[in-house]
């Protein structure tokens, strides 16, 4: 199983805290790091276990068919109007 190291950092600019993630395989390798959004440490440890609570919940059921993602529809286009051909107007002389 992948564990995943965590920080909580303490952004100067605002006062509030974020978290970065880094890869389990290399662990100088940040993955993802969250907004300044967490007034304390606390906060961002909990705002980040409901991260990942969510994700874990659109998971599908072991055993469930594999989902495709949809093609996005494209519009029908009306169908093209034939050219009319030009045709030569023989027109009468004197009218």
């Amino acid at each position: 199983m992948a564990q995943f190291r965590v920080e909580f950092v303490l952004d100067q600019a605002s006062g509030k805290y974020l978290a970065e993630l880094y890869d389990p395989d290399n662990q100088q390798e940040l993955i993802v790091r969250t907004e300044a959004l967490y007034p304390t440490q606390a906060s961002a440890v909990l705002g980040l276990v409901e991260l990942f609570k969510d994700a874990i919940l659109k998971f599908p059921k072991p055993g469930a068919p594999v989902r495709k993602k949809a093609k996005p529809k494209t519009k029908a286009k009306p169908p093209r109007k034939k050219k009319k051909s030009a045709k030569k107007v023989k027109r009468r002389k004197g009218k």
